[in-house]
This record gives structure tokens, sequence and C-alpha cells, in this order.
């Protein structure tokens, strides 16, 4: 079996005990130990993940300026 290669990922510390707490469910209720790599996968397939992208995106997109002012001030 080929293992997937680790890719290191800073998440939010209330994010990640969710995951951890939701493996932990997991594990009570199947008897089987996902990955976190798994999980997040899932997670970001399921199409409630789509919509959260769509409403971040949106609100982020009205979040930046531009200063098209060269003068050194």
């Amino acid at each position: 079996m080929v293992s997937k290669p680790r890719v290191p990922m800073q998440v939010a510390p209330e994010f990640d005990a969710k995951i951890k707490e939701l493996q932990r469910q997991i594990m009570k209720a199947q008897g089987e130990n996902v990955s976190l790599r798994d999980i997040t996968e899932k997670i970001s397939k399921s199409p409630n993940f789509n919509n959260l992208e769509k409403d971040i995106l949106r609100v982020a997109s009205m979040d930046f300026k531009i200063n098209l002012d060269r003068r050194k001030k």
C-alpha cells in the first residue's frame, strides 16, 4: 500500500479540535481509525462545502482595496 505524502497545513485551533473530535466519533461508531487527511478530503467533496466556499468568496471579494497612486507619501 502506497501512503499519501504528508502536507502540513495550518488551521485554526477550533477547526483542528472539531476535526479530531469527528475522528474520535467515527472511531467509536465504526471501529476504524480514519485519517485526518481522509476526513478533510470527504469534507472538501461535500456539496455543502461548495456552498460554503461560494459564501466565503463572495464575502472576501468585497474586502479589498486597490491603491493605484504610485507617489511616495
